[in-house]
């Protein structure tokens, strides 16, 4: 007897039903969301085929529809969150005052129990796959919902996520200007330094392909730091000088002094027109910690230049072609 044909009327499995919801629910997540009024915070998740992450960020009082603002992108080292690395760095203070809008991607400790962007993994390096994907993705949420400036996207990390930062800028050079990298680590990031700069920046240039263009980075470093070693913050600036086409050497060293704070060393290094692409601070006896970050987190140290408001002159003297 020949089997019985299936009954296409009968419902469907619990298997099927379970990714129908799961499907709806990405849908709903996935969404753009509202856009929330000028001068407050908001508050989002983004989810993707690579994951769900949540976020918050500040749009300042004198934004207005329709008239185009700056867009910071700004990520979390380890052990931190969105909101600690908000605290931390003053960037929403900072964007009501100077007028732009910021965002945080949060990273999930279901992912990495310390909160590290896995800036490690070979799939978290490059475009249009795993965290940098969805760190894109969150941009463009953001760019869906307000008018934001294209020639004016940016992107800013410290620890993990400068590492994460300097990776967004290499994969995504088509969205974001310029980047500000505090205590990272250079593209493809070899902490035992046996690959040489300038190899990792023809690494990058191979990454970013037909979108390869100048990318303006400024670099903050201490130099008591024991998680990333000094030297790396000079790696970091020897990578983007093979990408924008200048040499690794300074144009210029100087010195400088916060008021009752510490000493640092300012390196920038121009291109044959005298403009400076790459800028470096190199902070005396500093640790592992945000250079002029709030004394009211672990890793806040008040005594150092102020990394947020300087990265910011540099951004806006730095917007994309």
């Amino acid at each position: 007897m020949s089997a019985p044909s299936p009954d296409r009327s009968a419902p469907s499995s619990p298997r099927r039903l379970v990714i129908a919801a799961l499907a709806a629910v990405l849908a709903i997540l996935a969404a753009p969301a509202p856009a929330h009024a000028a001068g407050g915070a908001f508050y989002g998740v983004y989810a993707s085929v690579y994951g769900t992450r949540d976020y918050h960020g500040y749009v300042p009082s004198s934004y207005r529809p329709g008239t185009p603002m700056p867009l910071l992108v700004a990520l979390h080292g380890c052990t931190e969150n969105d909101v600690g690395y908000d605290v931390l760095s003053g960037w929403s203070r900072v964007a009501e005052q100077r007028g732009f809008i910021v965002v945080f991607p949060d990273q999930s400790n279901l992912v990495n129990p310390a909160t590290c962007w896995n800036w490690y993994l070979e799939t978290n390096q490059h475009r249009g796959w795993g965290e940098p994907a969805i760190i894109a993705g969150i941009t463009n949420r953001i760019r869906s919902q307000y008018t934001v400036d294209s020639r004016r996207i940016f992107t800013t990390g410290v620890s993990a996520g400068g590492v994460m930062t300097n990776i967004m800028a290499v994969t995504y050079p088509d969205i974001f200007a310029a980047t500000s990298v505090m205590a990272g680590c250079e593209y493809d990031c070899d902490v035992l330094q046996l690959q040489s700069a300038q190899e990792s920046g023809r690494k990058a240039l191979q990454e970013m392909g037909s979108r390869a263009r100048t990318v303006p980075a400024i670099i903050f470093q201490g130099t008591a730091d024991i998680v990333v070693p000094p030297s790396t913050a000079y790696r970091i600036a020897g990578q983007w000088a093979v990408v924008d086409g200048i040499d690794s050497t300074a144009d210029s060293i100087q010195p400088g002094q916060v008021p009752g704070g510490r000493s640092y060393t300012h390196l920038t290094y121009r291109d044959t027109a005298g403009r400076s692409l790459i800028e470096q601070y190199m902070i005396d006896g500093a640790g592992h910690a945000y250079p002029g970050g709030c004394s009211c987190s672990l890793y806040g140290d008040p005594s150092g230049p102020d990394a947020s408001n300087l990265t910011w002159d540099f951004f806006l003297a730095h917007a994309k072609p």
